[in-house]
């Protein structure tokens, strides 16, 4: 879907809750708490609060609209909640029109969106624009995780770095870049990961265990060390290589031009849309592109995205916006947002 799409059909509140409604209970809405199918739907009323103006250091008052709760009427329940509740939407203080145009942007930029686009787009502050891409990122990477499906047919393989130009200014060292691994099958779908360290052969190959099938047709990749023909599953694949090295590019039908343009349209984005990403939320960003990818085809990526959206379990600001511990792990406090 499009802007125009969305606008038409998402002109309101009540369709935008009368669309997640149909998402999250298909069969009818029931009861969070008891699960009991009597549940009533409310509307409140339109309220007005106070704001500053960050523009101007005016207060204003700001219109905030009525919202759609579920009423249980169960005598032994009477639990409130509405069509966001235990979502990934949950908490969230912008209006659901401004979710479904987001959902719709991200899903249809190529090379991404940054915070400051979405910003400047929905007319909303940094600070949302940033959390509301990561909570869309968040429902890509759910749908990614869904496909249990291996790779078949010929299969590519390669690893890519991701970091900017060494500048003595900053604190990375010079070859010091995050590595990425990635197999994508040719006409098919692609499989990206961030690996934790330095790249090893055993890391490599089980990756490729792990996502492609053993009936798969080809392997092809580079010269590099990291896909030796005594390792792990790719002794049991027709496993070619071309040696990049030696300026061989491609022979006959062995080459990894396909995965060499998935590199470079992640890169493009990087470069282009981010200019920056943190090594933390690195494979969210991973899996934004690796969704528009394997669904470039699809009819129902706005749906999708949505259907996780609702699905989905609420990711807490603070949890972003945590430092990594010495596991790799999100803490629940931490600096602020980059």
């Amino acid at each position: 879907m499009n802007l125009i799409d969305v606008t038409k059909q998402f002109g309101t509140q009540e369709a935008c809750v009368n669309y997640m409604e149909a998402l999250r209970w298909p069969e009818g809405v029931t009861c969070l708490q008891c699960d009991s199918p009597k549940v009533t739907r409310l509307k409140t009323n339109d309220t007005m609060r106070k704001r500053l103006n960050p523009d101007t250091g005016e207060i204003e008052f700001k219109r905030v609209p009525g919202r759609f709760v579920y009423q249980c009427q169960n005598p032994e329940c009477g639990h409130q909640f509405s069509v966001t509740t235990g979502t990934i939407f949950h908490d969230t203080h912008l209006e659901l029109g401004k979710w479904f145009l987001a959902v719709a942007l991200m899903v249809n930029a190529k090379k991404g969106l940054s915070a400051l686009q979405m910003k400047r787009d929905l007319k909303v502050a940094y600070k949302t624009a940033w959390y509301l891409n990561h909570r869309i990122r968040k429902a890509m990477e759910l749908v990614e995780a869904a496909d249990g499906e291996k790779l078949a047919g010929t299969v590519e393989a390669d690893e890519t770095y991701i970091g900017g130009k060494y500048d003595a200014r900053r604190k990375r060292a010079r070859y010091d870049k995050e590595p990425v691994f990635g197999v994508v099958s040719r006409d098919g779908k692609a499989r990206t990961y961030h690996l934790s360290g330095k790249p090893t052969l055993k890391g490599v190959v089980e990756k490729i265990k792990d996502n492609v099938a053993i009936t798969a047709d080809a392997i092809y990749t580079d010269e590099s060390n990291f896909y030796g023909t005594t390792a792990g599953c790719i002794k049991n694949h027709n496993h070619q290589t071309v040696n990049h090295s030696a300026k061989e590019w491609v022979r006959g039908d062995v080459h990894t031009g396909t995965i060499d343009g998935y590199w470079g349209l992640l890169k493009r984005g990087v470069i282009g849309s981010f200019h920056q990403i943190s090594i933390k939320h690195l494979h969210r960003y991973l899996s934004e592109f690796q969704f528009r990818w394997n669904n470039r085809e699809a009819e129902s990526m706005f749906m999708l995205v949505m259907a996780a959206l609702v699905i989905g379990e609420a990711i807490p600001y603070a949890q972003l916006i945590g430092k990594l511990d010495a596991y790799g792990f999100l803490g629940d406090a931490g600096t602020e947002a980059e």
